[in-house]
Formats: structure tokens, C-alpha cells, sequence
């Protein structure tokens, strides 16, 4: 609650500038404004029960450079977790991290139906941890690549809301014990079709 609250806050306070600064709403990893997840599962025949724990605090700005037309710094930041307890056999996955890059309007003059794209690179520590054996973390690098455009949807309370779904690729390599024990490299590709870009 208090995220949204300065989250709303920071949107106000900038609001009766020109459209230099965005804040991306997007529905894959539950929001961009965070998430918590609670679940059971009920097990068949030999297997145990299972619940799951998911918390996640996504947070995406953008910010104009006035010397660079068209031309807007990014920054990323989240922190999730995932916990699944299956009786002896409890697992989590802890991630938090941040990025940064470039995201560039094509359209400087019309941003909110621009086409766009960006490219970030961005650090994360990740901590798994499992049942019966030692906690295994890391420092993971990435390099995430989007691609997408925007579609003006009006004006609300002085901001801007504009339809922006895009394309994007991560490509992360794994570090410390988590390379040693669970994984080298990973490559998504994610289709973000319920985005959306506030712009103030």
C-alpha cells in the first residue's frame, strides 16, 4: 500500500509538466506495482499437499533526456519471492535486482503513439533454497531488449494513458553457486499484450 501511495504521490507531483517522464503498468509478473499470491494445492494418489507464497514488487520509470530528442533514461527495480512448502520438501526462490538503459521514442514529437524501443542491462541476487540441503546464491547478469508501440488512450486526471504492448528479450547468465548448481544461461521471450504507459 505504501508503494502505491508514493507511486501516486511521485504521479501527481509531475503531473502538470509536459509528457517527459512514464511509468509502465504491465500484467506479466502481476503489475509493475507488485502482487502477493497465495495458494493450495490438494495432491493425487502419493504426493503431498503443496502451498505456494508469491510476492512481487515490479517497478519500471522513464525519464526524458532534454538534450537527446526522443531519447528517455530507464530504470528497473523488483524484488520477488516464491515459497513453496510441500511438507519436508519447502523450496524458495528469492530474487531482487535492478537495470538500467536507454529507451527510445521514435515519434519525439507524438510519445504517446510512438513506436519504441529499449535496451537495459541489469544485476539480480538470487537465493534458492531447499529442504535437506545448503542455500545456493548468485549474482545473475541480464540483458533485456523490448520493442513495441504505443496508442493513445485519452487523458485521466492529467495523465496520459497509452496501450503499449511490446516484445521482449532477456537473456541472463547465472552466477556464484547457482551456476555451479542449477543453471549456466536463460533466454525469455515474453509477449507483453496488457501494457500500458502513463505518461506526465
Amino acid at each position: 500500500m505504501k508503494v502505491i501511495l508514493a507511486l501516486c504521490l511521485l504521479v501527481s507531483a509531475f503531473a502538470a509538466t509536459a509528457q517527459s517522464r512514464l511509468v509502465s503498468i504491465d500484467a506479466f509478473d502481476m503489475s509493475y506495482t507488485g502482487g502477493l499470491l497465495i495458494g493450495s494445492r490438494n495432491a493425487a494418489g502419493n504426493r503431498k499437499d503443496e502451498d505456494e507464497t508469491t510476492f512481487r514488487l515490479n517497478l519500471n520509470y522513464a525519464q526524458s533526456l532534454p538534450q537527446y530528442e526522443g531519447l528517455m533514461w530507464k530504470a528497473q527495480a523488483y524484488f520477488n519471492r516464491t515459497d513453496i512448502d510441500q511438507g519436508s520438501n519447502d523450496t524458495l526462490d528469492s530474487r531482487f535486482g535492478a537495470a538500467g538503459g536507454l529507451l527510445y521514442n521514435f515519434q519525439a514529437t507524438d510519445v504517446k503513439n510512438s513506436f519504441l524501443a529499449s535496451a537495459m542491462v541489469g544485476l539480480e541476487r538470487q537465493t534458492i533454497e531447499e529442504a535437506g540441503v545448503d542455500d545456493e546464491s548468485g549474482l545473475n547478469m541480464f540483458l533485456l531488449f523490448e520493442g513495441g508501440k504505443r496508442w493513445d488512450m485519452g487523458e485521466y486526471a492529467k495523465l496520459n494513458i497509452s496501450y503499449a504492448p511490446t516484445v521482449a528479450f532477456q537473456w541472463k547468465r547465472f552466477g556464484g553457486d547457482i551456476r555451479d548448481e542449477y543453471y549456466k544461461s536463460e533466454t525469455e521471450l515474453r509477449f507483453n499484450f496488457l501494457k500500458f504507459d502513463i505518461l506526465f
